[in-house]
């Protein structure tokens, strides 16, 4: 794995991305969730990748991990990104695996850039945030959406002190994050060695500060600048019917009235975070359909 290369990009800015897998696989790109970074698939580790056949290229959006700040950017700013890195690594069609926060990144690829895709997969993907989803979204995330939308200039400083939460041993973070989680996402973090590889990401994801991670918040609150309608390719998404921080209620309602291509896996016994540890194998072979 090579975790720290830089691009430069046509503007001026840096971008970091991390490479993992297998260097001649499937090309797939990781969108990581908020307050996230390019770490993300450490939790998935080369060997495992390489079993699939699959080369990961994982991007720190703009102001997070290594990536510099852009500033007044929208959702879609991000396909250029991506298309920049694509081609310079010679790379013509692609994946795209979203996680969490990064799923309007994926949508906005599905919506703008759809012959460079070849699959794109979404998983406890977050959508616009409207009213509706505030009120099923738990405590404190929902306040942090309610602020976005009402009040963003409170966001960075509300983030540093969720940050604080995350600093001490994994087994002191995991117990003070336990009333939160719901049961499946505990027990998955309480096995040998996950706390440590969720925490990897959020820690490096912040490390300039919350100013890239509370513009991804903002962004989520507000008017998307793109309308999901025009996504006419499929798309696959996996959520865990006991995800309390984006509940997939929230998930129907958005496929049922946007997203006639889509198609929603759901597991009874898998949270937001759970799901990405233990059903692995079927994200990864929905990443190259027919393989």
């Amino acid at each position: 794995m090579k975790t720290d290369n830089l691009i430069n990009l046509p503007d001026g800015r840096k971008l970091a991305y991390a490479e993992y897998g297998k260097p001649d696989g499937h090309p797939v790109m990781h969108f990581h969730g908020s307050m996230s970074s390019r770490l993300e698939p450490l939790f998935f580790g080369d060997d495992l990748l390489n079993h699939y056949g699959l080369r990961f290229i994982a991007l720190d959006r703009p102001g997070m991990g290594q990536s510099d700040f852009q500033p007044n950017r929208g959702f879609t700013d991000w396909t250029k990104d991506v298309v920049f890195v694509a081609d310079s690594l010679n790379i013509e069609q692609f994946s795209v695996l979203a996680i969490s926060g990064g799923g309007g990144y994926a949508a906005v690829c599905a919506a703008k850039i759809p012959e460079r895709l070849h699959s794109v997969v979404i998983v406890s993907g977050g959508w616009q945030v409207d009213d509706e989803a505030v009120k099923n979204t738990q405590f404190p995330l929902n306040l942090l959406f309610i602020v976005a939308s009402k009040a963003p200039f409170l966001l960075p400083a509300m983030l540093k002190i969720s940050n604080l939460s995350f600093q001490g041993s994994p087994e002191k973070v995991l117990a003070q994050m336990k009333k939160s989680m719901s049961t499946p996402d505990y027990n998955a973090l309480a096995q040998s060695g996950n706390m440590e590889f969720f925490l990897q990401p959020t820690i490096e994801g912040l490390r300039r500060g919350t100013k890239g991670a509370a513009w991804d918040f903002q962004l989520s609150a507000l008017d998307w600048d793109f309308d999901l309608e025009e996504i006419q390719i499929p798309l696959i998404l996996f959520h865990g019917e006991q995800d309390k921080s984006v509940p997939v209620e929230n998930v129907r309602r958005k496929i049922s009235s946007y997203l006639p291509t889509a198609r929603l896996v759901t597991y009874q016994d898998e949270g937001h975070i759970s799901i990405i540890i233990n059903r692995y194998d079927e994200i990864f072979k929905a990443l190259v359909p027919g393989s």
